[in-house]
């Protein structure tokens, strides 16, 4: 059994266009963290203040030799981006930024680090076949390839997760509530400056409310470890970890690290391309309006998107959606398919999908 599971991870194909999203997703991170290091470098080189190299100090640049690597840096997320010679790129990007880190683990951060290695598990994968500027202009999901380097990706996560989730739950300072509650007491004024309100901060300074986040947390790392691959599960384990890093997000400094996850999350979407068909009536302004938002915000390419004439099927719906196994949504149901599937609207899913579920029961329940 486990020998045929690696061999259908190692032969499975599909479309390649998600790959090319988070490849820009990837890019543009790569572009940002090169940025942050060139505005440190106009504050001084880290060769002459204390470092602390991994590899000798003979290996270590010198400022010239750093300046031109984060030029370089700087340059090839600009091809990753742009999709143009965007694997060696990547490949290039995760030598050039384990080799900073080699010369000085003081810039080592997790973040960093995960982004590198998602960088290089991307570059084995065929993400250049979508999104790149100049290409012929083939239609979505044109390009199918091997899958097995974005399933690396997504075991990278699920170590992540594995990881942090574990030592937190093995610390007991973590588990009690005592991290998180100094973190918090120290970030109160920054949170409190970033628009939250003042009482929101105090009360998760309170060491009860602190203890259990804490064990919250630690329940959603290891939880969305396993989550994540269960078909069952999988989409709500999306969605809780999207709310769980957009809340860290906004109140925490992790740099790009949350916006690194989210990208990849992305890979965990089905590789199927307008696998789903959204209908709207072009005779309605709603309609006509629902039509070009889904267009502008499928950023997957989940619907194909069409108008049609009003039937009895459809008569008095401004939209009607066709799921992948020929079944029809309406209303509310409808709704909560579009923020499934669309990834700016994907938090207002759970909550859209319990309202669909209710209003359904009531209307069985009444009829």
């Amino acid at each position: 059994m486990p020998g045929g599971a690696i061999r259908r991870w190692r032969d499975e194909v599909g479309s390649t266009y998600v790959l090319g999203h988070v490849r820009v997703a990837l890019g543009l991170l790569l572009f940002w963290d090169s940025w942050r290091a060139a505005r440190e470098l106009e504050q001084g080189y880290f060769g002459d203040v204390f470092h602390w190299p991994i590899i000798p100090e003979a290996l270590v640049a010198s400022r010239a030799t750093y300046a031109n690597l984060v030029l370089a840096r700087l340059l090839l997320a600009a091809l990753v981006v742009a999709g143009r010679g965007a694997r060696p790129a990547l490949l290039l990007s995760a030598a050039a930024g384990g080799y900073v880190l080699l010369c000085d683990r003081l810039q080592f951060h997790h973040n960093r680090w995960a982004l590198l290695c998602y960088a290089l598990l991307l570059s084995l994968s065929p993400c250049d076949r979508s999104i790149s500027v100049g290409s012929t202009g083939a239609p979505p999901g044109a390009g199918v390839g091997p899958l097995w380097a974005a399933r690396l990706a997504q075991l990278q996560v699920s170590i992540v997760y594995l990881a942090s989730g574990g030592s937190k739950l093995l610390d007991p300072d973590w588990r009690s509530g005592v991290v998180l509650l100094e973190r918090t007491r120290l970030q109160a004024a920054s949170t409190v400056a970033q628009g939250i309100p003042q009482g929101v901060v105090e009360w998760f300074s309170r060491p009860d409310v602190s203890s259990g986040l804490a064990k919250l947390a630690i329940a959603t790392e290891l939880g969305l470890a396993v989550g994540l691959w269960l078909p069952g599960t999988r989409v709500f384990a999306l969605w809780w970890g999207v709310c769980f890093h957009l809340t860290i997000e906004a109140s925490s400094r992790v740099e790009g690290f949350t916006w690194l996850t989210l990208a990849i999350y992305a890979l965990f979407a089905t590789p199927d391309v307008r696998a789903r068909k959204f209908f709207y009536d072009a005779g309605r302004l709603r309609g006509r309006l629902a039509g070009r938002a889904v267009s502008w915000l499928d950023w997957l390419a989940r619907f194909e998107v069409k108008p049609w004439a009003p039937d009895d099927l459809r008569r008095g719906r401004s939209i009607v959606i066709v799921r992948r196994d020929g079944t029809h949504a309406t209303g509310v149901r409808a709704l909560a398919m579009i923020a499934r599937c669309v990834p700016l609207l994907f938090v207002l899913w759970a909550p859209l999908a319990l309202l669909a579920g209710v209003t359904e029961r009531g209307a069985r329940s009444s009829g």
